[in-house]
C-alpha cells in the first residue's frame, strides 16, 4: 500500500473548487491531509464545503492577480493553521487571441496568475517549509508548454515559462528537503472550457490523441498526489506530461479520420 499523506500534512491547493484543483483537494483529503482550498469564486467554494460537509478543508476565497497581497494571505494562513508543506499552484488563465491583436491586459493577465501567482506562493513558502523540514510543490503547467497552439501565446508562454520556473526552485530547493515539479496536462474534460465538447470538434481532436479520449482532472490529481507523496521522494526538477500520448506519438492513420469527418458533415473546406 502507498504511503499516504500524514494527518498533519497541511496543503494549499489554488483553483481548488472545481476540475483538477477540485479532484486534487478531494483525494488529499481521502489521504487524510487538511487543504486549504483557495479559490476566486465563494460560491465554488462553498459548494465544495457543503459536498465535503466542512472536514479537512479552510476555505479562502483569495484572487491570484492580487500578487502584493500574497506575502500576508501566507502569513495568515500558517499562523492560523500551522506551518503548509504542501502546494499545488494549479489555478490558471487561458485569455487568448491572435498575437496582433492581443492587449497588454491579457498578456500580464496570464503572466500574472500563471507565473507571478506561483512564483510569489514558492518564494513565500519555501522558508516555512525549509523550518518544517521540508515540503514538496506541484505546479500545474500545460502540454502546450511544449506544443503550443495558435492564438494562445500569452497562455503557452506562460506555461512554458512555469516548466521554468520548476527546474530552477527544484535545483535551488534540493538540499532543504523541498521537491519541485511539474505535471503538464493534455486536453481535460473540465467546465474549464465548453468549446472542447462541442460534437465535431471532439471527435475530430480526440483522433490526435493516442488513447481516444479527454482525460480526467481526477487522473491528473492522482498524478499530482503521487508526487507530493513520499513515494516520489527521488524525484524533482521533473515536468510530467499527462496527455493520452498526443505528444509521444501521432498516429496518421487517425489523422486523416478527421477529414472523413469534415467531409460527412458537408464542413470540409
Amino acid at each position: 500500500m502507498a504511503k499516504t499523506l500524514q494527518q498533519s500534512t497541511l496543503a494549499l491547493v489554488t483553483g481548488a473548487a472545481s476540475g483538477i484543483g477540485k479532484a486534487t483537494a478531494l483525494r488529499l483529503l481521502e489521504q487524510k491531509a487538511r487543504v486549504v482550498a483557495l479559490d476566486r469564486s465563494q460560491e465554488s467554494l462553498d459548494a465544495l464545503m457543503s459536498e465535503t460537509q466542512s472536514h479537512g478543508i479552510i476555505p479562502c476565497c483569495f484572487d491570484l492577480q492580487k500578487i502584493e497581497a500574497i506575502p500576508k494571505l501566507i502569513s495568515d494562513l500558517t499562523e492560523s493553521h500551522g506551518p503548509i508543506t504542501q502546494l499545488v499552484n494549479n489555478a490558471g488563465v487561458w485569455d487568448g487571441g491572435p498575437i496582433t491583436e492581443m492587449s497588454d491586459q491579457v498578456w500580464r493577465l496570464n503572466f500574472d496568475v500563471n507565473v507571478g501567482a506561483p512564483f510569489a506562493l514558492i518564494r513565500e513558502l519555501a522558508p516555512r517549509m525549509l523550518k518544517a523540514d521540508g515540503g514538496a510543490i506541484v505546479n500545474v503547467s500545460s502540454r502546450n508548454a511544449y506544443r503550443s497552439s495558435t492564438n494562445n501565446a500569452a497562455y503557452d508562454a506562460s506555461k512554458a515559462a512555469l516548466v521554468a520556473l520548476t527546474r530552477t526552485a527544484a535545483g535551488e530547493f534540493a538540499c532543504n528537503n523541498i521537491r519541485v515539479n511539474a505535471v503538464c496536462p493534455g486536453v481535460i474534460d473540465t467546465p474549464g472550457d465548453l468549446s472542447i465538447q462541442e460534437k465535431l470538434f471532439k471527435k475530430a481532436y480526440i483522433k490526435q490523441i493516442p488513447m481516444d479520449r479527454y482525460g480526467r482532472p481526477e487522473e491528473i490529481a492522482s498524478v499530482i498526489t503521487f508526487l507530493l507523496s513520499h513515494e516520489a521522494s527521488f524525484l524533482t526538477g521533473q515536468a510530467i506530461i499527462v496527455d493520452g500520448g498526443q505528444i509521444a506519438c501521432q498516429d496518421n492513420k487517425r489523422l486523416v479520420e478527421i477529414t472523413a469527418l469534415n467531409t460527412s458533415t458537408g464542413t470540409d473546406r
